[in-house]
């Protein structure tokens, strides 16, 4: 896992992935401001919007990053149903 993250911006373990491309070709459509915004959540742009180096995709919890793990062994803060959570 540790050599696939330093080479790939997506981890997808026994999924699919979802058809979204952070890629030029792949815009945001519909009308205006989504076709000109410069923060979008598909396309080119979505890099400066959703800057995340690796995303983890139907990955066992056993092989995440303790940070990313539901029992959250690090404690750190999170929102769950809307509220915060440590």
């Amino acid at each position: 896992l540790a050599r696939l993250t330093s080479l790939a911006g997506r981890v997808l373990v026994n999924g699919w992935p979802t058809g979204v491309a952070v890629a030029p070709a792949q815009h945001h459509g519909g009308p205006y401001p989504a076709t000109t915004s410069t923060s979008t959540s598909v396309g080119a742009t979505a890099i400066e919007r959703w800057l995340r180096p690796v995303t983890y995709q139907s990955t066992p919890q056993a092989l995440l990053p303790p940070e990313l793990r539901d029992d959250n062994p690090l404690g750190l803060p999170r929102r769950v149903n809307g509220r915060l959570q440590h």
